[in-house]
């Protein structure tokens, strides 16, 4: 059985697994932790839920003194409050992790990559001709276009960078 003193707070963990990972932005070698406690009723549960609601925890692994700074990835249990009495058996699981130390550094003069290039000019050469079309057709003005423009950059201009950013690190991973 491992110990680890969380923020202060003697935790006798269960099950504990300690592993490296890669980041997959930086490159970066990151220690990831993996353990399991109980506790038994209601009110240590509420207790425990609330604790691991931070972002963020000083760990200290008792057996090596190691202490790390670790983001929390997630804690859970197979319980609900609600199903729980003051004599219920709970298992909570913990995924703490490092955060990188370092970004990723770009290349001050990086060139994009042809296929980049043809993608960019692909979609404006798409853009320019539709826009071609419905002005030939009488269907659009030069005014409203920009004014539709500003209007759907306004209202959707960060769920699509999320979106393409997100897809650059599927990608990447």
């Amino acid at each position: 059985m491992t110990q680890l003193m969380i923020n202060n707070v003697n935790f006798h963990v269960d099950m504990f697994e300690e592993k490296m990972i890669t980041d997959a932005n930086t490159g970066e070698e990151l220690k990831r932790l993996n353990f399991s406690f109980s506790v038994v009723g209601k009110a240590a549960y509420d207790k425990y839920d609330a604790f691991f609601e931070d972002p963020y925890f000083e760990v200290t692994n008792m057996e090596t003194k190691e202490t790390l700074t670790l983001k929390n990835i997630s804690h859970s249990t197979f319980y609900q409050s609600p199903e729980i009495t003051d004599h219920t058996n709970i298992v909570f699981r913990v995924k703490l992790q490092q955060e990188p130390v370092k970004e990723k550094e770009q290349v001050k003069n990086e060139q994009p990559t042809e296929s980049t290039v043809n993608e960019v000019l692909l979609s404006r050469i798409k853009f320019k001709a539709l826009v071609e079309l419905l002005e030939e057709k009488g269907l659009l003005t030069e005014n409203e276009l920009y004014t539709k423009i500003e209007e759907v950059a306004e209202r959707d201009f960060d769920i699509l960078r999320d979106e393409l950013s997100h897809s650059k690190k599927e990608v990447k991973a």
